[in-house]
């Protein structure tokens, strides 16, 4: 699993906070980040100029791509 995150393109739906992305992930904090430095979790981007957050259809894409690679 440490195939490299592609984000899909489109419109980015709606950001979800880092306290979201834990919940719906199970990763922490430092999980999180450490992932994206690995580049295998879709990175945050900045919401309203100044909060981070991550667009729902990243994390929703890849989860999408962690079920599938368990399944193969």
């Amino acid at each position: 699993m440490s195939a490299t995150f592609t984000p899909p393109s489109g419109p980015p739906g709606r950001f979800l906070s880092r306290a979201e992305v834990e919940q719906q992930t199970t990763f922490s904090r430092t999980t999180i980040w450490r992932r994206i430095k690995q580049g295998t979790f879709p990175k945050p981007s900045l919401r309203d100029g100044q909060k981070r957050g991550w667009a729902e259809r990243d994390i929703e894409a890849w989860k999408a791509e962690r079920e599938a690679q368990a399944t193969n």
